[in-house]
């Protein structure tokens, strides 16, 4: 739960006076409060600030501008995933909505607050008054509300089926209605479906475009207002013996895109204790226009996303067609991106990196040593130890991984991919290469690729050696800490537990950590380990004895 730290006294002073009836002085603070976050930046303190205007100025402007003022406030908190923020933010709403007395609008604000704890105001006070005060007047909805519900639900959620569920839900109460229906047209099918109908608990509708008052309207585009239901002959009685409801008098009229083109239809049923009159029409047109710029809108995003996933099983092919290429130009080392990818993702998971950046941590993983392209084979597959020449040769496929990485990789995010993956090679104390970059100059997932690409490539076989022993292994890893490696790194990889590390050992060949095996293991970690074989023989607990056994197992120490 994120909190803000800009409840000022200045924004207390302010709403202790609004609550005394000075809502002009209260005004004169906050619009000074406002001018300051405005020229520090500050979009915490301006989204309140601009909140708090709104519940101040309710006595001298519109009352629309003072919703659609409070909406930006909105909208801004939004963007920034503040918790306090949108609870406060709330709060308001359902006091000016309190205020218009439009209690069953205040209330459904109310229930939005989160966390009573965020908001720094009296809530109790509006609850009484909301849940258990009584009103001498009516209390009559204000429809507009519903054009600015509308617009925050198009502003926060993509999901067609909430969408739907919203614009329904606010017809129905904009126009006094007891139902609403938004029928989606399919054109594939030429047919009009909706799973949205408000008081209804069927899955779905479903029905040709040539049937039905909703079929119709999305045939002709006309605006259909009548009276009696059962009168008029385009009525579709079908779905009434298929819901069990009795329609009374409908107003239905063409939901339409930015393009004009009918994109489906708005279907409001039975208006309370009279029917549906000019006004309502007229109401009804701003919905839908709003309601067809949302729904095309969702449709886009969905869309996007399906490319996007699509995008990515290519480049997902792509990369693996790469791997595989590397693999095949020398078997010995064949798995090795893979192993790396895992290690890395094991330091990221035991570090609590977002699941953001470990993602490009092992996208750099698997493409590390994709420069090897360019090495010849002849250096590549050399049994014995390099010439310096041959040497710095091989030292050349970071600079190649990140010539190749450079020109696939083209966004903010992405590109990171070719800088982690191209400084796998740097050392901490700046000997490394291709760079010489030190400390901090090495990005953070470069550092994670170090540790992991050395842990794999000592507790692998290679032409010139075979895999170390794992006691060696771990020594090598704690006395590099510091030059070779990152020191915070190296303590959050030696933190790992034995048996996620065994589970990499396997990974290749499809085989998983005998239960018992990983019951033991993974109760060491990889320094609880390391202490237990720098033991002598004698000084061994039976505990200890069984560990190193059944690691034996997976990896000859």
């Amino acid at each position: 739960m994120n909190h803000i730290s800009v409840i000022t006294k200045e924004i207390e002073e302010s709403y202790n006076l609004y609550e005394h009836g000075e809502s002009s002085k209260a005004l004169d603070i906050i619009n000074k409060c406002i001018d300051n976050a405005v020229r520090e930046e500050d979009k915490e303190s301006i989204a309140l600030n601009l909140a708090l205007k709104s519940l101040y100025s309710y006595n001298y402007i519109p009352f629309l501008n003072v919703m659609r003022e409070l909406e930006n406030a909105y909208f801004l908190a939004n963007s920034l995933n503040n918790s306090q923020l949108t609870d406060i933010i709330n709060f308001i709403f359902a006091k000016i909505l309190y205020n218009e007395n439009d209690k069953e609008s205040a209330k459904r604000y109310f229930s939005l607050i989160k966390y009573r704890d965020n908001v720094p105001f009296d809530t109790n006070q509006l609850e009484n008054n909301l849940y258990n005060g009584n009103s001498n007047t009516p209390d009559e909805r204000n429809p507009m509300l519903a054009l600015l519900n509308i617009a925050k639900t198009v502003s926060s959620n993509t999901d067609i089926n909430s969408l739907l569920k919203t614009i329904a839900d606010e017809t129905t109460y904009a126009l006094n209605a007891e139902r609403c229906t938004v029928f989606i047209l399919d054109k594939k099918t030429n047919e009009l479906w909706s799973k949205v109908a408000t008081g209804l608990d069927v899955e779905e509708i479903r029905f040709p475009m040539n049937k039905g008052l909703a079929g119709h309207v999305a045939m002709t585009g006309e605006t259909v207002n009548i009276k009696d239901a059962y009168s008029d002959s385009r009525f579709n009685k079908e779905i009434d013996i298929q819901t069990g409801y009795h329609t009374n008098n409908i107003l239905c009229m063409p939901i339409r895109n930015m393009h004009y083109e009918i994109i489906g239809v708005l279907q409001v049923l039975n208006k309370r204790q009279t029917c549906f009159f000019v006004n309502d029409e007229k109401l009804l047109v701003t919905i839908s226009m709003n309601a067809g710029i949302a729904i095309e809108n969702s449709r886009l995003f969905k869309k996007q996303q399906e490319m996007l996933v699509q995008q990515k099983k290519l480049f997902d092919s792509f990369i693996d067609t790469l791997v595989a290429s590397i693999d095949a130009r020398d078997k010995i080392t064949s798995g090795h991106s893979t192993r790396v990818k895992l290690y890395a993702k094991l330091i990221c998971d035991e570090m609590q990196i977002d699941k953001q950046y470990t993602s490009l941590v092992e996208q750099a993983a698997i493409l590390h040593d994709i420069g090897k392209i360019g090495i010849r084979d002849s250096v590549l597959q050399k049994e014995g130890k390099l010439t310096p020449e041959e040497y710095a040769h091989i030292q050349e496929h970071a600079r190649i991984t990140h010539d190749i990485l450079s020109k696939i990789y083209n966004t903010d995010d992405t590109e990171l991919i070719s800088e982690i993956a191209s400084t796998h090679h740097e050392k901490f104390n700046g000997t490394g290469y291709y760079q010489g970059l030190a400390g901090s100059q090495i990005p953070f997932g470069g550092r994670i690729l170090a540790v992991a690409d050395v842990f794999d490539a000592i507790t692998s076989k290679r032409h010139y050696r075979d895999r170390m022993s794992f006691k060696k292994v771990i020594s090598i890893i704690i006395e590099d800490s510091g030059t070779h490696f990152d020191p915070d790194i190296t303590k959050y990889f030696l933190n790992i537990t034995c048996d996620k590390i065994i589970d990499v050992f396997l990974y290749e060949n499809g085989k998983h950590i005998d239960k018992t095996d990983k019951d033991v293991l993974s109760k060491l970690t990889l320094r609880d380990f390391y202490n237990i074989l720098n033991k002598n023989y004698d000084e061994l607990f039976a505990h200890e004895n069984e560990a190193i056994e059944r690691f034996q197992k997976y990896y000859i120490i």
